[in-house]
């Protein structure tokens, strides 16, 4: 007995040295080994840099497809708002861009680094090394903004919201698109008439949070909002200019809201609809403020953003059911994630008159706020519910308002009644404001924000 456990206790040695010593099996995934010539890139630029250059290599690439197709006579279509630039407006840009492409191997010495020939020689070299991974809207024409809607058993709107949003953003010259989930597809006919600025998806009652994800996915534009079927749009797209300023001015911003919203949850027992009570940004000349949640819809979302989060929840609900506490997980998600969640209120859109919506109706509110809006706050509340976790949220909000924005008025304080008194809107002193936003590592905002 005492010899047979000690053979295999010999044979297992025996096992576990060989194994040690054996080639372990490649992981999965491209060799990172990069080729010399491609790894001097790698090795003397930042990774913020390599992006630029990957962006400026197809950029410039695509100036010269398009300057071909221009000589050709075959210029693509880009939409129905954007004309065709002239072969200057073209070759200006294109040799703007090879200057900075240029600049940024000079002062990286990438040519000397790589033992090169010249400038030339590693202008050819980053054309190779970078034509690896594309950039998508380098080629082809790309809306600017996605508008997402999921729609139900509504005709009566279709015409009108397909309308308006072509005319809103024709007025102010943004490239959109609008992407529909048809959940019922019988329907589907007269969202084909449409064809063109709507890109029409037919599905079979996914709902709310599946829906707008499955729309997300056809989705081309860098900004996504999320649309109603119940609310009508208007046709002035001033909301879009002042949307993508706030999203361009604050490079953190993630979600906008543009519905009702809440400063801090748990503190406050109703939702939210209006000005906060700041002055107008002077950055961007709007009013708005940070949130900690936002609802639908509209609500605005940076599409990177969204897929770098997972998209919305399609675990709380079953097929058919409402989305609702979705929205709010989302944006609990951005902030956990560094994203910066906001909001602001604009005027124009209206309800449909010709019908309610469908989560109002007697059998919408039993199976959405009763049942739904009980499932979905319970796993809500496992992941995210917990007093010192939203209190570090909200004290995120109220310091990123504070050092952000000044009072219009007194009485107009958004943290300064019974429901909202845990906070205050007493004007930090500079020393204050600096201290605060080197612990919270905010950028302040530029000098013309003072405190009054």
């Amino acid at each position: 007995m005492t010899k047979t456990f000690e053979h295999v206790c010999v044979l297992w040695w025996a096992l576990f040295i060989c194994a040690s010593i054996l080639p372990t099996e490649a992981s999965t995934g491209p060799d990172r080994n990069l080729f010399s010539s491609c790894g001097i890139f790698q090795k003397f630029l930042s990774p913020y840099e390599l992006q630029n250059l990957r962006t400026l290599v197809h950029r410039i690439q695509s100036s010269d497809a398009s300057l071909g197709a221009l000589r050709l006579g075959r210029w693509p279509y880009l939409s129905d708002i954007e004309a065709t630039p002239s072969e200057a407006e073209l070759t200006a840009s294109k040799n703007e861009m090879s200057s900075k492409l240029q600049n940024m191997l000079e002062s990286a010495r990438i040519s000397l680094q790589a033992g090169l020939s010249g400038t030339d020689a590693a202008v050819a070299l980053a054309i190779s090394c970078m034509s690896h991974r594309l950039v998508p809207t380098a080629f082809t024409a790309r809306p600017l903004v996605s508008l997402l809607l999921n729609y139900f058993k509504r005709p009566q709107v279709v015409k009108v919201i397909s309308t308006n949003l072509r005319a809103a953003c024709a007025s102010v010259s943004i490239s959109c698109e609008i992407v529909v989930n048809v959940d019922n597809p019988h329907e589907g006919a007269m969202w084909a008439e449409e064809a063109g600025f709507v890109v029409p998806v037919f599905s079979a009652n996914l709902h709310e949070a599946r829906g707008y994800n499955r729309a997300a996915r056809l989705a081309r534009g860098k900004y996504l909002v999320l649309w109603q079927d119940d609310q009508v749009p208007p046709t002035d797209g001033t909301w879009l200019v002042q949307m993508i300023r706030l999203f361009e001015t604050y490079p953190k911003l993630g979600i906008l809201g543009m519905n009702t919203y809440r400063m801090c949850r748990q503190r406050e027992g109703y939702n939210l609809i209006g000005k906060a009570g700041w002055n107008m940004d002077p950055r961007t000349n709007i009013t708005w403020t940070y949130v900690h949640f936002t609802d639908f819809a509209p609500m605005a979302i940076l599409a990177s953003m969204f897929w770098e989060l997972g998209g919305l929840e399609e675990g709380f609900s079953r097929r058919g059911d409402c989305g609702i506490v979705g929205d709010w997980e989302l944006c609990a998600r951005a902030w956990v994630a560094g994203w910066q969640v906001a909001y602001f209120h604009w005027d124009g859109r209206h309800a449909d008159t010709a019908a309610r919506g469908g989560t109002h109706t007697s059998v919408g509110v039993l199976s959405c706020w009763n049942r739904q809006m009980s499932i979905g706050q319970e796993v809500f509340s496992r992941r995210f519910v917990r007093p010192r976790f939203f209190d570090e949220m909200c004290e995120r909000v109220w310091a990123l308002n504070m050092l952000t924005f000044t009072l219009s008025s007194p009485d107009k304080c958004p943290y300064g009644n019974q429901t909202r008194g845990w906070a205050n809107c007493t004007a930090l002193l500079p020393e204050q404001r600096a201290s605060l936003a080197a612990q919270l590592q905010i950028e302040l905002p530029l000098p013309s924000v003072r405190a009054n």
